[in-house]
């Protein structure tokens, strides 16, 4: 069975560089003198849990001792995850997946919402019993403070502090509301992803992180036009759990491709994680709001 596109399976990007090699280090565990092939590890394991998603999706691997030609269109696994929290047990199905370089691989996926602040064990388990998993906690969000409007060198900015975040996010997201003609239409919006020369920085009392107001208006008015009737502005910091980040804080492929270096898989190796939007809005004063050149609610 292939699951319907698109799929979401090793995005964040960071995960996906990891997979690929994964992939690599797979296909050299097929060989029969590959030296990392020890009795008590079964699975490679790689995939994270959304809490934006209603299905997830995790590649499993086999780890075999033979060389293998050809790709079983049926794994021998059962795939299940268990929330610690109820006890709750959710079993996954097995699809088989055609990637861009004309592999195959087995990737697993279960219709499931996961909540902030849970723990999730995943396991894998061969008609045998032998058992690999791994287990991820997923981010609680935190609260987030927004300063005033500032204008200064930069244009006019607005600074939001998250409480209790000590790490840089994986992604950055800016959106911007705008009413609708007729007003019987949903509302326009329009989201804006920072870099990562914008994505913040740490400060003693959390994370910081400045929205430059002026400079997104330029973006905003190139993808949607005019006129503008602002509602509101708001901030989306996507946060891995606390285990998803490697050795130093660095991502050096070079590193991370060494068997069991960057991993929380028992009997296996490779990575389950887990992702959280911390989210947060906010509407500006109509001073504010034509100096941007936007439209004040019932005055247009």
């Amino acid at each position: 069975m292939k699951p319907l596109a698109p799929i979401r399976i090793f995005s964040p990007a960071v995960m996906l560089g990891l997979v690929v090699a994964a992939g690599l280090f797979a296909s050299a565990c097929d060989d029969t003198v590959d030296p990392f092939i020890e009795e008590d590890r079964f699975f490679t394991i790689f995939g994270f849990l959304d809490t934006a998603a209603d299905t997830q999706f995790v590649r499993v691997i086999p780890l075999r001792r033979r060389l293998v030609t050809e790709q079983e269109d049926a794994l021998d696994a059962r795939v299940a995850t268990t929330a610690r929290e109820d006890g709750n047990a959710v079993v996954w199905r097995d699809s088989l997946i055609h990637f861009d370089d004309g592999s195959l691989g087995h990737v697993f996926y279960a219709p499931l919402h996961v909540f902030p602040g849970w723990t999730y064990r995943f396991e894998v388990r061969r008609s045998d019993g032998a058992t690999a998993a791994a287990e991820t906690t997923v981010p609680r969000a935190e609260h987030a403070f927004v300063g005033e409007p500032v204008e200064g060198p930069a244009g006019l900015t607005q600074t939001v502090r998250w409480e209790n975040v000590d790490a840089p996010p994986f992604r950055v997201e800016v959106w911007y509301r705008f009413a609708a003609f007729p007003p019987s239409e949903p509302f326009r919006e329009v989201v804006v992803t920072y870099g990562e020369d914008r994505f913040g920085r740490l400060r003693e009392d959390g994370w910081t992180v400045d929205v430059q107001l002026r400079k997104d208006r330029a973006d905003v008015a190139r993808r949607i036009g005019e006129p503008l009737v602002f509602l509101g502005v708001g901030m989306r910091l996507t946060m891995t759990d606390e285990r998803w980040r490697p050795p130093g804080g660095v991502f050096d492929p070079e590193l991370l491709i060494q068997p069991g270096v960057f991993s929380n898989v028992e009997n296996g190796f490779g990575f389950l994680g887990s992702v959280n939007q911390y989210t947060t809005e906010w509407t500006l004063s109509e001073p504010t709001i034509e100096a941007l050149g936007y439209a004040f609610p019932g005055k247009r």
